[in-house]
């Protein structure tokens, strides 16, 4: 399939089955709010690094995770404890992205991967009431967390980590535990990675997901 080219003048998405094998659709558009949140509402989502212009993926399968699944290990549940974590949410999410950006650009992940466009976007949709950041404390310093979009259903997740082993797990797992009790039906994770955190993980089709974002 070929890659489209977005016009950054009109916020749209050709349909998802025309991605390629890696799930590429196009490249283009605007790294704002209102590109992230089209691009969730119709399957895809960004990623930029080491990439010239933005572009959109929707891979087939999709990592999920449907929160009634939550499975939580015996030594990340004893890591866990050990650790003495608390949690908060939607209270810095500034804090978060900035957090995992000092993690996440370092060595191969450079300045280009969590850019400054893409925070300022968050900042955008926090201000819409569509973000949604778990905050992770150890000793009342900051060492881990979560954030992505919401649309009451759906968690669309961009990152997760942490500079205390378990940090990235206990947002996850805590995150579930928070969508489970306000109703949603699942939580996007986009694909495997060698950072995926299996707590009980499914894999379902491109066609899949989108029809449960449309339903």
């Amino acid at each position: 399939m070929p890659v489209f080219k977005l016009d950054s003048n009109s916020v749209s998405f050709p349909p998802a089955h025309y991605a390629d094998s890696d799930g590429l659709l196009g490249e283009g558009g605007i790294i704002t709010a209102e590109w992230l949140l089209e691009g969730y509402k119709n399957g895809f989502y960004l990623w930029t690094s080491p990439m010239r212009y933005p572009k959109w993926w929707t891979p087939d399968p999709r990592i999920i995770l449907f929160p009634k699944d939550l499975d939580i290990p015996d030594y990340v549940s004893e890591g866990i404890k050990q650790a003495n974590f608390t949690v908060a949410f939607n209270q810095d999410l500034k804090g978060v992205m900035k957090l995992i950006q000092s993690i996440e650009n370092k060595g191969e992940m450079n300045s280009g991967w969590l850019t400054g466009k893409l925070l300022k976007a968050y900042l955008e949709i926090e201000k819409k009431r569509l973000s949604l950041s778990v905050e992770v404390f150890k000793d009342n310093v900051l060492v881990g967390g979560a954030f992505g979009a919401s649309n009451g259903k759906i968690f669309f997740g961009e990152y997760i980590n942490g500079t205390e082993e378990f940090a990235a797990e206990f947002a996850l797992i805590e995150l579930t535990k928070k969508c489970q009790k306000e109703g949603f039906n699942l939580l996007d994770l986009q694909k495997e990675t060698t950072e995926t955190i299996n707590i009980g993980l499914s894999e379902i089709s491109r066609t899949e997901y989108i029809r449960i974002l449309k339903q």
